[in-house]
């Protein structure tokens, strides 16, 4: 009778094997969605179920008596890493130039962005995710009306006063960087003069602004190129052709080099000036070896609609333009397509009492929409720049153990930074297809990541899921505001 038993439970473990194996041919025929992103040889893994057995005996016993019980248990399988976390089936960040930014239109637009309180504009914010842009410098010697009231240029928002070492919106600044309303240099400030043939920028501007960001502990890896000839520290483009002498920021042979003082800060990803049209794209990052020979990422915006027939770009990336970057034709597509996407905006721009037109405020009212229902993951520029680098190339291991599969992340792997094991932060939202996410671990090396960061997904018409936690958003209203510099 116990023979029998052991048959019989024998059998039953065949039949697990085979209930796994037929779970994987139904997955692989479905693994045309972008979501799977699963690689030719994870494909091969799913339909072949090469790797441990799916099925693990266990006996303390030294040798099996005829009163013995062994034990069996089916090993969950995991069959790759989902492109984005779950369930979201796009990502977006808006990109805001910090030019004509005044205190009073940057808490005006972050409140209703980054809030969901009531606002000045009658409308409820969105409580969206989105970390702006800022100047360092005010180095314009221009006279452009920039705010509703009179206020011109000199009041333009920045950390010191002009080009000198007094302090001017520092302390705000600051404070802004660290609720995360702020992840991005916009270059080392606003040097955009009458002469498009004349600068204040000097190599000192950029070490002394090293020296105060890492003294309040600031440190920004997105720098977003700006301006005119006058701005002789852009540092993306110089070479490429003849239009871009000037930005001279990355030129080790000129005065205004800064790249070795810049880059060694911590600035990791450069958008080099560089228009496109390009609603989302596959990967926003691409290798960008400097003229000093540095290699960081540079990534694109979508900042325009083409070329006219001149050939002049065709820019629409003010903030009157918002809602034809972000209408429900753009975000089905992106959504469809499995896309980022990184929007460019100008959005403290104007000189009106308020500075979101109607326009600006549906496309995000929009743009939130989408965002609550889970299907396009709103982030910050330097959240969704990170993470497409870690999904792009992350390399992990599986193994199996004791009725678990476990996944190590072993490391991030590309042509830029090389090889180096990520931080939690580096991590966060990684989501992998897995059989059984409760029985599927997730290790940074061989140290599982904590429990509160794991979250375990049912499926989402390819597979269940094992997340680690994306960032949580704060709609608190962080604004501040001084007399000083309104």
């Amino acid at each position: 009778m116990n023979q029998g038993r052991k048959v019989w439970k024998r059998w039953l473990g065949v039949a697990a094997v085979i209930v796994v194996g037929a779970g994987a041919y139904g997955l692989h025929a479905r693994l045309g969605s972008h979501r799977g992103e699963l690689s030719p040889t994870q494909q091969k893994e799913v339909v072949s179920g090469t790797g441990d057995s799916s099925v693990h005996w266990s006996n303390n016993s030294s040798s099996l008596s005829s009163t013995a019980k062994p034990q069996f248990y089916v090993v969950p399988r995991v069959l790759g890493l989902r492109k984005f976390p779950y369930p979201y089936e796009a990502m977006l960040a808006l990109s805001s130039d910090a030019d004509h930014e005044t205190l009073r239109k940057f808490n005006l637009v972050h409140q209703f962005i980054n809030t969901e309180q009531l606002t000045p504009s009658g409308y409820y914010g969105v409580g969206l995710p989105f970390a702006d842009s800022f100047f360092m410098y005010n180095g314009s010697n221009t006279d452009k009306l920039i705010d509703a009231g009179g206020v011109r240029k000199p009041h333009e928002l920045s950390w010191f006063k002009g080009t000198s070492q007094v302090p001017y919106a520092a302390a705000i600044l600051n404070h802004y960087i660290h609720v995360g309303w702020i992840d991005t240099l916009h270059s080392w400030g606003d040097f955009t003069g009458k002469d498009p043939y004349k600068t204040k920028f000097r190599r000192q501007l950029a070490e002394q602004g090293v020296r105060a960001l890492e003294a309040d502990g600031d440190y920004l890896t997105v720098w977003t190129d700006h301006g005119n000839q006058s701005n002789v520290d852009d540092m993306g483009s110089y070479g490429t052709k003849p239009f871009f002498w000037y930005q001279q920021g990355a030129n080790p042979w000129s005065k205004y080099y800064h790249a070795n003082i810049t880059i060694p800060y911590g600035v990791r990803f450069v958008w080099s000036d560089k228009p496109d049209s390009s609603v989302g794209l596959p990967s926003m990052i691409y290798p960008l070896k400097l003229p000093n020979g540095d290699k960081v990422w540079g990534f694109w915006r979508y900042t325009s609609v083409g070329v006219s027939k001149r050939g002049y770009t065709e820019w629409d990336w003010t903030v009157g333009d918002l809602g034809m970057q972000i209408n429900r034709a753009h975000l089905l597509w992106l959504e469809r397509h499995h896309d980022y996407s990184i929007v460019a905006q100008h959005l403290e721009a104007l000189n009106d009492k308020y500075p979101l037109p109607p326009n600006a405020i549906n496309a995000l009212q929009l743009l939130a929409e989408q965002y609550r229902q889970k299907k396009i993951l709103v982030a910050t520029t330097s959240q969704l720049l990170n993470y497409n680098v870690t999904q792009q190339y992350v390399h992990y291991t599986t193994t199996y153990q004791n009725g678990k599969a476990y996944i190590h992340i072993e490391n991030i792997h590309d042509s830029v930074d090389g090889t180096y094991k990520p931080k939690l932060s580096d991590v966060r939202g990684l989501t992998f297809y897995t059989t059984n996410p409760a029985e599927t671990v997730i290790e940074i090396g061989n140290t599982p990541v904590p429990s509160r960061f794991i979250v375990d997904n049912p499926s989402d018409g390819v597979a269940k899921s094992i997340s680690i936690r994306w960032f949580h958003w704060s709609t608190k209203n962080y604004a501040i505001s001084s007399k000083t510099i309104d």
